[in-house]
């Protein structure tokens, strides 16, 4: 892309347009026809096209560019100063197609309609680039699939510029709401934002909420019922806590040592005792 810096002031103010080509579909295979105009106002007939007897067999490339959709027609033919049987693409015949939804005239029936006696077969308007002459081919698929394939890419185009129309409104609508808040506002400063010390309770402040109830009256858990009135006899009381392990360990080695002093006694007197006189 190359552009003219300074040539005039119009071209200084323009800007680049970056043209986005998206591959939406490709079909190896269509068939060609050459049809007759329409016998009457309900539409084309694949049946009047002479079906078995083709103009062209060829490829099918649908591609999206910018706001408009691209069918290419592509046939095959050999390629010259190349060895014996090369083959080279070439354009055979091309729809563009400029979809405006306010405009009656570039509805997509305008360049492609589907026959009325087949879900295979559509008639498309092509567009000579050199003279600017049109007409209509007829198109045909061997396939259903690809028939379907081919009808939903070009409802599928249809609904994405509505998407597009629909998010572009919504963009210009906010654009418009932020000049209308800042024409309201002034000069255009922001307000600040309240500051958390003046949203914060001050110090000895308090909140009162006041909740009612059925009759005025308080719903009281049972838990809350059992904290707030206990059983008589046992406020404040509590278990005494178990003797430390060491006390417990000394008084059992005192009541062994009792224990075996009081064995010793009586084990000596009962040695002793004969010799009483």
């Amino acid at each position: 892309m190359s552009t003219n810096v300074g040539s005039s002031s119009t071209n200084e103010e323009e800007s680049e347009k970056v043209v986005i080509e998206q591959r939406l579909l490709k079909l190896d295979e269509v068939f060609v026809y050459k049809i007759p105009a329409m016998k009457t106002a309900d539409g084309h007939r694949a049946e009047d096209w002479n079906l078995a007897t083709p103009l062209a067999t060829c490829s099918l490339i649908v591609n999206r560019r910018d706001n408009s959709l691209c069918i290419n027609i592509m046939a095959e033919r050999p390629k010259a100063n190349a060895p014996p049987g090369a083959t080279e693409s070439y354009l055979f015949a091309q729809s563009i197609i400029q979809v405006k939804s306010d405009q009656s005239s570039h509805k997509l029936e305008h360049w492609v309609e589907p026959v009325v006696d087949s879900s295979r077969y559509f008639a498309m308007r092509i567009r000579d680039s050199r003279t600017g002459r049109e007409a209509f081919i007829g198109i045909g698929f061997r396939e259903r699939n690809d028939a379907t394939n081919f009808r939903m890419t070009m409802e599928d185009y249809v609904a994405a510029l509505k998407r597009e129309e629909k998010a572009q409104v919504l963009h210009q609508q906010f654009e418009q709401s932020l000049e209308h808040q800042s024409a309201e506002g002034g000069d255009g400063e922001e307000q600040p934002l309240p500051s958390m010390s003046n949203l914060s309770l001050k110090e000895g402040e308090k909140i009162h909420i006041n909740i009612k109830g059925n009759g005025g009256s308080k719903r009281v858990t049972p838990a809350a019922s059992n904290k707030q009135t206990p059983k008589k006899g046992l406020v404040g009381l509590r278990k005494p806590p178990p003797p430390p392990p060491d006390v417990d360990a000394a008084a059992a080695k005192a009541s062994s040592v009792e224990n075996t002093v009081s064995n010793t006694q009586e084990k000596e007197e009962d040695e002793w005792g004969d010799f009483e006189g």
